[in-house]
């Protein structure tokens, strides 16, 4: 006996829908498409559902702290490419 296991992401970028479709490829597993269309938001539409997702920072450290903390955090190595 087999289980299939589905999973449905929702997405309105491209590029991630892209992403998630080759990585299901490279594995092997098949893949069903379903694109719909929606009606684009109002101004107030959009700044209410950002409303929703955004939120503040409460926390000792002022602005430049975070800042220096941020990029000294990083993991960044000079890169080298000839073109």
């Amino acid at each position: 006996m087999s289980i299939t296991h589905i999973i449905t992401i929702e997405t309105q970028s491209a590029n991630d829908f892209a992403l998630l479709k080759g990585l299901a490829q490279r594995l092997g597993l098949p893949t069903k498409e379903v694109h719909t269309e929606t009606a684009d938001l109002s101004e107030a539409e959009q700044l209410k559902l950002l409303e929703l997702v955004a939120g503040s920072w409460k926390g000792e450290e002022t602005g430049n702290e975070l800042n220096r903390m941020i990029r000294t955090s990083r993991y960044d190595n000079s890169r080298e490419i000839n073109l």
